[in-house]
């Protein structure tokens, strides 16, 4: 029990105050979550009977007016919002939204979620399914709902569905959620937690295998959401470097696996979220396959992530349509040797059910440089089309990524 506790709170997502930087210290504190008898955390009474949030108001009315930007405390996938409600609600019982008015709920890869509540009506700026990085932006606060006046309430819930207190203190049970929760009266810190970037160890080029496992040398725990897949992956990952000397159909493989684990490309070695090309994160624990547009000169991050802490060996290989040895043919040469299509020539008879309940799904950038942040909106799992040489792989990459889940 105790060991896996000390997983959990390793792989805890801390938070920054949910304001924009550029009304940061317009709030201050109205209500924290009671603790019973109207306590609050730190043991005084900045609170109400049977609140299960931390409320902070930035300047009544006018405030409001002006504009108080709320942005997410931290990185995640949007799993419901609700917008269109009356925003100057003064009486405490507007209801709309199950009395969250307009509000944003996000889900993150520890397992808890956070709630932005009583925002300003149709300010909500993001959707279900929209990955979001922390500090993005939310829309803005109001007094939509059960509200008697401008203000966010920010609420955390663990899976479980119950509210806790991401403040600690002598009333309240450790440890913070904040990364820099501040003094008691005061404001939690308006900074990020900061993964760092993906550490590559080593280069995948075309035609090659690397067969090697998301846990042993070079691995690290720090990274979870992608900005490309629907599902949180909380194991240790591994990453590669990968180019390609000319613009090219890439077909990537990972087989050989004993366990759930996915393949995500990245146009940087960013690991936050943005640059996000696309990722295979089917949920057998056999293969998966992704077909991309590689573009010239253009260095890839390759991740290799495990999906609900899960550690596995694999093997990773590159198929590319062009050609090896001769990236630039003269006029009548052939270009070099055709590289072969590693896959297996016949589909599984029936599709592999899934296990995963997802958040929802979210589609990835069109190629190199898109913030893969949700998205263009385009169908979920969208690939950029590829020539006429590469449709045969990108088919049978799309058929085996539309497999169903539950």
């Amino acid at each position: 029990m105790a060991l896996i506790l000390l997983a959990a709170l390793a792989m805890a997502q801390e938070y920054r105050f949910p304001a924009g930087d550029a009304h940061y210290g317009a709030f201050y504190p109205t209500a924290y979550k009671d603790h019973g008898g109207s306590t609050d955390w730190g043991c005084g009474g900045i609170t109400y009977s049977g609140h299960n949030g931390s409320d902070f108001g930035f300047g009544s009315w006018s405030g409001m007016d002006e504009g108080r930007e709320i942005v997410a405390a931290a990185e995640g996938t949007v799993v419901a919002v609700n917008d269109g409600e009356y925003d100057r609600c003064s009486t405490g019982d507007c209801g709309g939204g199950g009395g969250f008015g307009n509000y944003v709920k996000i889900a993150h890869a520890d397992g808890r979620s956070t709630y932005y509540a009583h925002l300003k009506q149709w300010t909500v700026a993001v959707a279900v399914g929209q990955y979001v990085g922390c500090g993005t932006h939310l829309g803005y606060g109001g007094s939509s709902g059960n509200s008697t006046g401008p203000h966010v309430h920010f609420e955390v819930r663990e899976s479980s569905g119950s509210a806790s207190d991401p403040f600690d203190g002598s009333c309240s049970a450790p440890p913070t959620y904040w990364l820099d929760q501040g003094a008691y009266g005061g404001l939690p810190g308006g900074s990020c937690q900061n993964a760092g970037p993906c550490t590559v160890v080593a280069t995948l080029s075309c035609g090659q295998t690397i067969s090697s496992a998301n846990n042993t040398g070079g691995a690290t725990q720090s990274h979870s959401l992608y900005g490309c897949g629907e599902w949180p992956t909380s194991g240790p990952e591994i990453a590669y470097s990968f180019s390609t000397p000319i613009d090219e159909p890439v077909t990537l493989g990972l087989t050989g696996m004993g366990g759930d684990i996915d393949l995500f490309v990245l146009g940087s070695a960013a690991c936050d979220g943005s640059g996000a090309i696309t990722c295979s994160t089917n949920s057998e624990a056999s293969e998966e396959w992704l077909a991309f547009n590689a573009t010239a000169n253009v260095t890839y991050t390759l991740v290799v992530d495990g999906y609900d802490g899960i550690a596995s060996g694999f093997n990773l290989s590159a198929s590319c349509v062009g050609t090896v040895g001769d990236p630039d043919p003269e006029p009548g040469d052939s270009g070099g040797e055709s590289v072969p299509d590693p896959r297996p020539t016949t589909a599984p008879s029936s599709p592999v059910p899934g296990r995963r309940t997802p958040f929802a799904e979210v589609g990835c950038g069109a190629g190199a440089g898109d913030s893969g942040a949700g998205g263009d909106g385009g169908a979920p799992g969208t690939r950029v089309p590829l020539d006429e040489v590469g449709a045969g792989l990108l088919l049978l990459a799309l058929w085996r990524r539309s497999r169903p889940r539950t």
